[in-house]
């Protein structure tokens, strides 16, 4: 079975860059996606540029910060303020406009690649970009830039309309309460027994221990530490080894789909 352990939220904070760097290094995490819309981006491109991060995707961000496009372009999609919506108010709204995502989402993608990054795959911030009122625009932009991309059936059912490949399976429950190496393990076995030759994707975010910059940005703080020492963990790599489970990035399911 293929492992993809993607670290979320590159580029939200210098502690979550220096941790995802951490992460790559210890081998375990092959995969992370950028938000483009935060303030530690240019400190994420630098990593990157040296060579630190060698895959990256687009981490499309519709439930915190502002937009890239001018908000006016896109007034479905913020506040008052010019913010887009928190995702409690954005799961339920039923006014988006789906120009607008489509032209946001192009507009990220846009400014990722004009940062340098050499984008592999997509997925969403709180999985924003598959709430039902913007799930179309996002599998039309996928289907068009053609790169592999996240599940988009945790939040609503199916991938209907989908063309670019995607894991077998997606799964989130490495998050908070699931978030220890233990638990890892047992959803591990578990997608081992189900998809022997499969390939599955945990989402993870890591950062560094007391990132005094986070709780301004983020509900998720401090079991952000704890995912980086499991990631890093060698105990868990060896494990990982033990049961023929290898670790890749959405490089690998790129090239998988060539040859299919």
């Amino acid at each position: 079975m293929k492992l993809i352990m993607n670290a979320d939220d590159f580029g939200l904070t210098q502690g979550v860059n220096n941790a995802i760097a951490s992460c790559f290094k210890a081998g375990i995490v092959k995969s992370t996606t950028i938000m483009m819309n935060q303030e530690a981006i240019d400190h994420a491109a630098r990593l990157y540029h040296q060579g630190l991060i060698p895959e990256v995707g687009l981490h499309f961000t519709v439930t915190t910060g502002k937009p890239i496009l001018s908000p006016k372009l896109v007034p479905s999609l913020v506040d008052e303020n010019g913010n887009f919506h928190d995702k409690s108010v954005l799961i339920h709204k039923t006014d988006i406009c789906e120009h607008e995502v489509y032209q946001e989402l192009a507009a990220q993608y846009q400014s990722a690649i004009d940062a340098g990054f050499n984008i592999n795959h997509i997925d969403s911030h709180h999985f924003g970009g598959v709430y039902p009122a913007l799930k179309s625009a996002f599998v039309r932009f996928a289907n068009e830039i053609k790169l592999p991309v996240r599940r988009i059936d945790n939040i609503v059912a199916g991938q209907q309309g989908l063309n670019v490949v995607t894991p077998d399976i997606f799964d989130m429950r490495f998050f908070d309460s699931g978030a220890t190496a233990e638990s890892l393990k047992q959803y591990l076995l578990e997608h081992k027994q189900n998809y022997p030759s499969g390939v599955v994707e945990f989402m993870c975010h890591p950062s560094v221990e007391h990132d005094q910059a986070l709780p301004s940005l983020s509900g998720y703080t401090d079991l952000r530490a704890r995912e980086l020492e499991i990631l890093c963990s060698t105990d868990l790599k060896d494990w990982l080894n033990e049961q023929d489970i290898e670790c890749v990035g959405f490089d690998y399911l790129a090239k998988m789909n060539k040859t299919q």
